[in-house]
């Protein structure tokens, strides 16, 4: 059986293990947010897109109504042009025509601006429906992949725990005690390595008769800082 040292050194490496495996259990909702955002975006931009041609369609009716009323006001101005009472009248008559004309000439030029808008978003429509499409497929997939991901590290982190309790119990009587009051005060903090002749954790070099102790996986702390130590490969 291995000595106290070397048990230490393997629950040390299941417990990061498990740490980190933990670690990434917690980070997987935050890592579908994104992927979520990412598609909320996309089909943002779809929708965006399509009430973008319907506003355009629903200016370009707005404005050719209101270029019909305009021509009925000019017919009824060019009437009254023949029933003019004096020159001040029929001038203000023709400077009113003047200025629903304009108004026309400025609504054509506006429908005309409309439509070939409409037709170049048009065009466009396409390539966001495909990067929608794709963006779905890559949520699908990554929705997936993550559920997958998580049922094996679910599994890792379940098979890690149960080697390190079977460790624990193999601690001899006199060292296991002290273990588990350590690492439920300072959890894997407890533990360090010894590497060369130093404690990893505060630098402190570790006699000789320590370091010859530690060769043989005798149960150590570390004069400084109190941590349990282990020999590093």
């Amino acid at each position: 059986m291995p000595g106290p040292a070397v048990i230490l050194k393997q629950l040390q490496h299941l417990r990061s293990l498990a740490t980190d495996l933990q670690t990434k259990i917690d980070q997987a909702p935050r890592q579908l947010a994104v992927q979520q955002k990412k598609l909320a975006s996309q089909e943002a931009a779809f929708t965006a897109a399509q009430e973008h041609l319907k506003q355009l369609a629903l200016n370009i009716r707005d404005k050719e109504g209101s270029i019909k009323a305009t021509q009925a006001q000019i017919k009824k101005y060019e009437k009254q042009l023949d029933t003019a009472a004096n020159k001040k009248e029929y001038d203000t008559l023709k400077s009113e025509i003047a200025q629903e004309q304009a108004h026309v000439a400025k609504l054509e030029d506006e429908i005309l601006a409309a439509m070939t808008e409409t037709e170049e978003k048009t065009a466009q429509l396409p390539e966001h429906e495909k990067a929608l499409r794709k963006a779905r497929a890559d949520f699908a997939q990554f929705e997936k992949d993550i559920q997958e991901r998580l049922q094996r590290f679910a599994a890792e982190k379940t098979r890690a725990e149960g080697e390190m309790n079977a460790a624990a119990a193999s601690l001899p009587d006199e060292v296991r005690p002290q273990y588990q009051r350590l690492i439920a005060a300072k959890g894997t903090d407890c533990l360090a390595g010894v590497h060369g002749r130093s404690c990893t954790a505060c630098y402190t070099e570790v006699t000789s008769q320590m370091l010859s102790e530690l060769k043989r996986e005798m149960f150590m702390h570390c004069k400084n800082c109190g941590r349990m130590l282990y020999l590093e490969d």
